[in-house]
């Protein structure tokens, strides 16, 4: 059909996370009729895969030009490789997922003339824990990129306010929509408890503490195993898993072995079944350094866990949100070991209210495609 619209979404790679499931979902779900999709990532991801195999009318294309790190050569190859792209497929939407596909997403699309350029903010690519020239740098590479952003999504409020505080366009390009997650998924896994503990090799009278998300730098998963440490000292039938991996495996694996937790501390890498993981957790703990709404808080909840999270950014306004959960000092480790400890005695189960559920509902991935939809079809 001639009226279709024409969109492509692009991805720095499909690793194991929020933003790429996102892009997934929209690319599968999107309104085949009313939209021509493409979906352009670099390669070499953990969902690649899951990309190809996809027969749902959109088109997948897998680049190794796109990479994660700064690559002049391979930039310059990507920004023009997209341009012609765009141009010979009359994308009249590029839709940008992540900083570095932001970049050079943006700048393709501005020089093939694409008439819409959306960027969604999952995290802001410059924060408090670079140094000041890295900091400085990116924040000025975003307030130059947001010149010719027509619009920008953000997945919480907190984004909002930071993008608009350091310069990156105003509040009225900002449009707020939550990062989807398939909620009946995570609460229907939930009712499999012992099957899931059996799974995942937790013994009768265990606490088990997980957490999922990538092991870098972000995710704090030093923090992870020092909170594990205190807590398994004050009850030692508490065991944490953490499921998921990334460069800073082999230095979190070596504290595990300094510390003794060998028998308390497990790294499962990545798993093709989060809402079973979750099912089988007494209690999710995130030690992020820096978020934008993170989609594990979200996934815990709707499976009835209560959550412990760094108080940062995203984690607090999810918290909030939730009307229940704790809040911790990134470096407060003591703070998270005694709410640890003290769930694992109370012996109660969360309960999560109705402010709970409506937060929650926001949350919807088919809600979230609509809303997607929405802003598209806005000339």
């Amino acid at each position: 059909m001639a009226d279709r619209i024409n969109i492509a979404i692009v991805i720095t790679r499909l690793d194991l996370g929020g933003a790429q499931k996102v892009a997934l979902y929209l690319a599968k779900y999107l309104d085949k009729k009313k939209f021509n999709v493409h979906l352009i990532a670099g390669s070499g991801g953990y969902l690649d895969k899951e990309a190809i195999t996809q027969k749902n009318g959109a088109v997948y294309q897998l680049w190794p030009e796109i990479k994660h790190p700064i690559s002049p050569i391979n930039d310059f190859k990507a920004v023009l490789k997209l341009k012609k792209y765009f141009v010979e497929n009359k994308i009249d939407i590029v839709h940008t997922h992540s900083s570095k596909a932001g970049i050079i997403g943006r700048l393709a699309a501005r020089l093939a003339g694409v008439k819409r350029i959306i960027h969604t903010i999952h995290g802001f690519s410059f924060h408090e824990h670079q140094n000041p020239v890295v900091f400085s740098l990116y924040r000025l590479l975003e307030i130059f990129f947001s010149a010719f952003t027509d619009n920008f999504i953000a997945v919480g409020g907190d984004m909002v306010d930071y993008g608009v505080t350091e310069g990156v366009g105003w509040r009225g390009k900002y449009t707020v929509i939550r990062a989807g997650v398939e909620l009946k998924k995570f609460k229907k896994a939930s009712s499999g408890y012992k099957k899931a503990r059996k799974k995942f090799g937790v013994k009768p009278g265990q606490f088990l503490v997980g957490m999922i998300g990538n092991l870098k730098k972000q995710k704090n998963p030093l923090a992870f195993v020092k909170i594990a440490k205190i807590a398994a000292e004050k009850n030692p039938s508490i065991v944490f898993k953490f499921a998921g991996d990334g460069a800073l495996r082999t230095k979190t694996e070596a504290m595990i072995t300094r510390y003794g937790l060998n028998d308390k501390v497990q790294l499962l890498g990545w798993i093709d079944n989060p809402e079973e993981f979750m099912a089988a957790c007494d209690m999710f703990l995130l030690t992020s350094l820096w978020e934008g709404l993170p989609c594990t808080l979200a996934q815990a909840a709707a499976a009835g866990k209560v959550c412990a999270a760094s108080d940062i950014y995203g984690n607090r306004e999810m918290i909030k949100g939730l009307g229940a959960g704790y809040l911790f000092k990134p470096e407060d480790f003591k703070a998270a070991a005694s709410y640890i400890y003290e769930e694992s005695k109370s012996g109660k189960k969360p309960v999560y209210g109705s402010q709970a559920a409506k937060y929650l509902s926001q949350f919807d991935a088919d809600i979230m495609v609509k809303q997607h939809e929405k802003l598209y079809l806005i000339r």
